[in-house]
């Protein structure tokens, strides 16, 4: 027997000793993380799929209309008529943060909060694209569904949607949860 008594030690002990192992030896293959990847992403798309207006909020209190109005020009001389979607705050209170979308891809963002009983009447030319800066063409393009988004007093995100058919008449107003 070796004069040093240290279990630990390899010196002089047999070769088919071996030091105990620090860290754990199971892996994960690189097949396995992929593969539990691919399943976390599918079941978040999936329960999206399925609840897909459950990520809203809640209702924000505000009514829309389509409907033509007279608008200035640019250059402030004339007025011209104009398809416009009108949005009017049912609050006693002002409505920060402002976002208005039709058909789920033209959106505009209004800076200045929405005070109470104020009706904003928005050329639907003024929306654009958001994956570009493509403008929204009311000649070529009906508007099937605005989406209202605004802050809430409370300070939640307010969402409610509304849906109207080739006239521009409303069909159904399906308000978030």
């Amino acid at each position: 027997m070796n004069a040093n008594s240290d279990p630990i030690s390899t010196d002089g002990g047999s070769a088919d000793e071996l030091p105990p192992s620090v860290s754990p030896n199971s892996r994960v293959s690189r097949g396995a993380v992929i593969a539990a990847f691919i399943v976390m992403i599918g079941v978040g798309l999936g329960v999206y799929a399925i609840f897909p207006d459950s990520v809203g909020g809640p209702r924000l209190p505000v009514s829309v209309k389509l409907t033509k109005a007279a608008v200035e020009t640019t250059n402030g001389q004339i007025a011209v008529m104009t398809e416009v979607v009108t949005v009017t705050n049912e609050l006693d209170q002002p409505i920060k943060n402002l976002a208005i979308e039709l058909n789920g891809q033209y959106l505009l963002m209004q800076a200045s909060p929405i005070e109470p009983a104020e009706t904003l009447e928005l050329p639907l030319s003024v929306f654009t694209d958001k994956r570009s800066s493509q403008r929204f063409d009311p000649s070529r393009y009906k508007v099937d569904e605005v989406i209202v988004r605004g802050q809430l007093p409370s300070k939640q995100r307010g969402v409610s949607k509304f849906e109207f058919d080739h006239e521009g008449h409303p069909v159904a107003s399906e308000d978030a949860p």
